[in-house]
């Protein structure tokens, strides 16, 4: 049974998002948090070998960004490759799509700190053809534990890729400083928030007692390249070839 609407195709070419509630099949909420703990697990045990609490924008106890790892845990990418984001793939890139990137995203219980406003092609910082992100809730997603919220093409009025500035302590860029609150995504676990890497986004601190999980998947229609290497950058694992699987 098809997940995506035409309602769902047009918000994502107008606004630059949709939602979708409790998609995630169970088996595969099961891989999500596993694979989870496992990678914090290999997290720590590399901030310790580096003697260090802080590395790129993972800060221990706090907030986690593990990122390149689908392949490093058992059964992870049986999500990666899964029919749902072939289904999320066709339904905003198209029929070629190649996984670009994936990560965890944890902010720790009563210390998860906040993500400011940013594009996801601001981290690149040169000119792409825009890919999707896919942000999973791994767990129940509230105000209170710190959920992601996105910014609607209509209220924030910029549909291209804008300048980002890095703050030096967090290591977070930043490509909006305005007061607009964005749509926050109050859903349960098993649900996606799926976005366009253009469209703008943030995610509050986490207050409660517990963990609060997502796990981001990007794919791009084609290999996003580095300019000063002509490499692609990050991966560029083929998913689709004409609407079909070729992985997974």
């Amino acid at each position: 049974m098809t997940l995506i609407t035409e309602a769902h195709r047009q918000q994502y070419r107008e606004e630059g998002y949709f939602i979708l509630e409790r998609v995630i099949p169970e088996e595969h909420l099961v891989i999500l948090r596993d694979s989870c703990n496992r990678l914090i697990e290999l997290m720590h045990e590399e901030m310790d070998r580096q003697g260090t609490d802080h590395i790129h924008i993972s800060h221990r106890g706090k907030r986690y960004h593990i990122a390149k790892k689908y392949d490093q845990v058992p059964r992870l990418s049986e999500y990666v490759f899964s029919d749902l984001m072939a289904e999320v793939c066709r339904a905003t890139i198209g029929e070629t799509a190649y996984l670009f990137y994936d990560q965890y995203v944890v902010k720790a219980a009563e210390q998860g700190i906040t993500f400011s406003w940013h594009q996801d092609s601001g981290y690149l910082g040169f000119p792409h053809m825009p890919y999707v992100t896919i942000w999973a809730a791994v767990d129940d997603m509230t105000q209170e534990n710190g959920t992601a919220s996105v910014m609607p093409f209509s209220t924030i009025g910029i549909r291209t890729l804008v300048e980002h500035i890095r703050d030096p302590v967090t290591g977070d860029k930043t490509g909006y400083f305005g007061k607009e609150p964005g749509i926050s995504a109050i859903v349960p676990a098993g649900s996606l928030v799926v976005f366009s890497s253009i469209t703008f986004h943030r995610s509050g601190a986490n207050t409660t007692d517990r963990m609060r999980r997502a796990y981001v998947t990007q794919y791009s229609a084609e290999p996003v390249i580095n300019p000063e290497t002509n490499e692609p950058i990050h991966l560029a694992v083929p998913f689709l070839s004409g609407g079909k699987r070729i992985s997974g």
